[in-house]
């Protein structure tokens, strides 16, 4: 084997959202011991083919697949073939999560699965953008909470085997749901407004509207045109061209409009309108 090539390699991070932890890995050599960890365990395998023991069963899991392991279930983990296998893990902490996952399923544990491995596009996909979103340096909150959101119900949707009935809403019902819907898209519509420099969660949102997460984002992105995050950012570029217009040093500007700094600032401004600050400031002179 050349010099190298058995090498493992792993990072792991702790982004700004409670109770998750990140692992990326390219495992050749490595072996899990029976093991467990008090948290759920959601991973995509990238390339190669992961193998490991869990709930008595040899698992298989080839590059492309999803694989999710309850807290405190026994497994194992190492490479079914020489090249090793690389993987994106995301550690989910059920009692961290809890407030950002109130309401999501009526169950005591939304985190809980039956299945153990799926192969499926959407639920990878999402897992992919979860990952980009969580690592990605300065990303706002709003935004890395909406991302794990979309993949614990992805998770629920597909790794749960018991059906689950939905609750049948009659007309005088739904008119009334379309009200509420109105009203909770106003109200985190003028929060975001009134908080744009702050650091606002969508548990926040929840509480505001009494609306669970998962469903508020899907509500107000369905009536806004895009997400909670996004529309905070726009209110900061929005504040950001004003303060710019007006001779405002572009370093001040990233932290005046909640921007954790100028490099941020400068990614969110061309990504909204276009050109980057300093373009801007040589457009207004």
């Amino acid at each position: 084997m050349p010099k190298g090539r058995n090498r493992d390699t792993a990072t792991l991070w702790r982004p700004g959202v409670d109770g998750v932890e990140v692992l990326h890995a390219h495992f050749r050599v490595h072996e899990y011991t029976r093991h467990t960890h008090e948290t759920t365990t959601v991973a995509l395998v990238d390339s190669g083919t992961a193998s490991f023991v869990h709930r008595g069963e040899h698992v298989v899991a080839p590059a492309g697949s999803t694989f999710v392991i309850n807290a405190g279930e026994v497994h194992t983990g190492r490479s079914l073939t020489d090249q090793g296998y690389r993987y994106r893990v995301l550690y989910l902490d059920q009692a961290a999560l809890t407030p950002l996952l109130a309401g999501e399923s009526g169950l005591e544990d939304p985190l809980a699965v039956d299945e153990t491995i799926v192969r499926d596009s959407r639920v990878a996909g999402l897992l992919d953008r979860a990952h980009r979103v969580l690592t990605a340096p300065g990303t706002e909150p709003l935004r890395q909470q909406q991302a794990l959101l979309e993949v614990c119900r992805a998770v629920q949707e597909r790794f749960r085997g018991r059906a689950r009935a939905g609750r049948a809403v009659g007309p005088e019902g739904a008119g009334r749901e379309v009200r509420n819907h109105h009203r909770a898209v106003d109200l985190v519509r003028d929060y975001l407004e009134a908080h744009a420099t702050d650091k606002v969660l969508l548990q926040d949102l929840a509480a505001l509207t009494g609306v669970s997460a998962y469903r508020l984002v899907r509500i107000f992105s369905g009536a806004v045109g895009m997400p909670p995050h996004a529309y905070q950012n726009q209110v900061r570029i929005r504040h950001a061209r004003r303060l710019l217009a007006v001779g405002v040093p572009a370093a001040n500007v990233a932290t005046l409009v909640g921007f954790c700094d100028q490099p941020h600032l400068i990614r969110m401004f061309k990504k909204y309108t276009g050109v980057t600050p300093a373009q801007f400031v040589a457009g207004v002179r």
